[in-house]
């Protein structure tokens, strides 16, 4: 008696189970789905260009690429791209492109105003003696002026590229703008020149860029600010020469892919059976709070601790020891800039630290 809205109500779960899954994945292949993608080489070399005794200087240069993956694209009015040392040692002694200013008119503009005044006066007298004698007297008098005054107007300008320094000197800020002459797609470079203490032997630089495009209302009274795509990179910097730095970067970057790809395993459900028991629970719990992937973007722009972040002590354990693992080679070459000492003690406590999070 009960079996049919028994096998109703399963199959009303399942199929509102399969809508919601479908609807989400459809519409961020469509309308949540970033339109450009950003690129940025993890290891970078620093030159060095000056050098004194309590510090120098030293060159990097950042190769951003973008790839705009719309078919139908909306407009990139202008990125914005943020970087910064991670140390408050380091600071910004300059940086490359500055603030440049183009017109979409090419050269001058010419203005030619003219000025024509006329005078003239005449007279004209007639006169006749019967029909003997005919006369005829007559005057005219005529000037003209011209006045002609010819210059040139420099075109109106527009900002095509803005940078400045931010946080009281320790970052800096590109705002490139969409114009004939630049298009924001492709590779642009930026330079950085900056002030390291004498110790220096490499860093972690934080790069953020974002694409944004001006969306004006219907009438065009009000407007809007869209992302059209954004990023965060970390960036390891390594002093030009120095093979054990240029190792311990390289080493920090295989260890960063490797987190990435055990991040993105652990998104995939491996029981079917699993997560179709997870989603049936979720339909009748409205308060359930699903686990974030932010513990990625915290554990590399925040640096927050595997060993005390909830979500990261979640995770399973061949995720936790590649986050572990990207921890160690993150701090073998931050430490490269610290006395042997504080190398050492670190080292020595690598082994528990994995010890807690294997048990």
């Amino acid at each position: 008696m009960f079996r049919k809205p028994l096998a109703f109500t399963l199959a009303t779960i399942l199929s509102s189970i399969a809508f919601s899954h479908a609807e989400p994945t459809q519409a961020a292949n469509h309308s949540d789905a970033p339109e450009i993608y950003f690129d940025l080489p993890i290891v970078t070399a620093a030159v060095p260009c000056a050098r004194s005794g309590s510090g120098g200087l030293v060159d990097i240069e950042l190769r951003l690429s973008s790839m705009i993956v719309a078919p139908e694209p909306k407009k990139i009015d202008q990125w914005i791209v943020r970087c910064q040392p991670r140390s408050s040692e380091v600071q910004i002694a300059d940086y490359a492109p500055r603030t440049e200013v183009a017109s979409g008119i090419a050269g001058p503009i010419q203005i030619k105003t003219t000025d024509e005044s006329s005078k003239s006066v005449g007279l004209s007298i007639d006169g006749a003696y019967g029909n003997l004698a005919h006369g005829n007297v007559g005057a005219d008098r005529g000037s003209k002026k011209f006045e002609s005054l010819q210059y040139d107007r420099i075109a109106p300008v527009q900002a095509v590229t803005a940078s400045g320094t931010i946080n009281r000197g320790r970052g800096v800020y590109f705002k490139l703008k969409w114009t004939e002459q630049q298009v924001l797609e492709g590779e642009k470079t930026f330079q950085l020149t900056l002030s390291v203490p004498a110790n220096w032997r490499g860093g972690l630089v934080d790069v953020s860029v974002i694409a944004q495009s001006e969306k004006k209302s219907f009438g065009g009274w009000d407007s809007e600010v869209v992302t059209l795509g954004k990023a965060n990179f970390v960036v390891a910097v390594y002093g030009e020469g120095d093979n054990d730095a240029m190792h311990a970067a390289k080493s920090l970057a295989a260890s960063e892919e490797a987190l990435r790809k055990a991040a993105m395993a652990n998104q995939r459900s491996p029981n079917p059976i699993t997560g179709l028991m997870r989603n049936v629970t979720s339909l009748f719990d409205s308060n359930k709070q699903e686990l974030s992937d932010r513990w990625l973007e915290r554990l590399l722009l925040e640096g927050t601790s595997p060993h005390v972040d909830k979500q990261i002590l979640a995770l399973p354990v061949a995720t936790r020891v590649a986050a572990l693992d990207y921890c160690d080679a993150r701090q073998t070459f931050v430490n490269l800039n610290e006395s042997s000492d504080d190398t050492n003690r670190y080292v020595a406590a690598k082994p528990a630290m994995k010890r807690v999070v294997n048990e």
